[in-house]
């Protein structure tokens, strides 16, 4: 008989910049995403296929009723989250409040050696720094493959504990992130010493409408003869 494919949980945490979706697997966490990330359906297939999982929405009173697009549409029984889950939460809440800086939760990456490399070296960027994808990819060890290092960075699995935030452009602009780039912004602004990092955003500026030209109108004077006039 085929192997029964191991059912994973998929839980909701809402972070004070957007909904998180989590997940552990044998005691580790192996999902830490951003809800409304476009890569969210290719990273649970990814998963699903690397460790042999199935991801299914938790059963729970604060559970949005709508699916998630790579995961089961079953809802799994209410119960307890894993202590990884407890864990995860709440040390996540400690993050965002500006208690800790650093994470001590166990959890499971599955990428390709290349993509392994990529967020091994993001763990190297301390807390309140940040890096271009040129020089993360260097730290990977691949100088050239800067795009691919870009790319390695936007399939990251466990967002935030595995910091592709402070990951920016090479004239410190900010690019593209899977929680949106408010998020990142948000998430460079808490752990700035400075209230707000001077980052570049890319913005279109508004088109200035151009004045309605006034339009005068023509008056006609009245030809008017005076008494006395014209022809005797």
């Amino acid at each position: 008989m085929p192997e029964v494919m191991q059912k994973v949980k998929i839980y909701e945490y809402d972070s004070p910049c957007g909904k998180l979706f989590l997940a552990a697997r044998k005691g580790s966490l192996c999902l830490c995403s951003w809800a409304g990330s476009k890569n969210l359906t290719d990273t649970l297939s990814r998963l699903s296929k690397a460790l042999d999982i199935e991801f299914i929405l938790h059963d729970s009173s604060n559970a949005d009723s709508g699916e998630v697009a790579g995961a089961s549409p079953r809802k799994a029984r209410q119960e307890k989250p894993s202590k990884v889950i407890v864990s995860a939460m709440k040390q996540l809440g400690q993050f965002f409040s500006g208690r800790r800086k650093t994470f001590n939760i166990p959890y499971q990456m599955a990428g390709t050696p290349f993509q392994n490399a990529v967020w091994k070296s993001l763990l190297d960027i301390p807390y309140g720094k940040s890096v271009s994808y040129a020089e993360i990819a260097s730290m990977a060890g691949y100088p050239k493959a800067v795009r691919a290092a870009a790319n390695a960075c936007g399939d990251n699995a466990i967002s935030i504990i595995i910091p592709c935030h402070r990951v920016i452009g090479s004239d410190d602009g900010l690019t593209g992130y899977g929680g949106g780039l408010g998020a990142k912004r948000y998430l460079l602004d808490l752990e700035s010493p400075q209230q707000r990092l001077p980052f570049k955003t890319i913005t279109k500026k508004p088109v200035a409408k151009k004045p309605a030209r006034k339009t005068v109108k023509k008056t006609t004077k009245k030809k008017t003869t005076k008494k006395g006039d014209g022809a005797s």
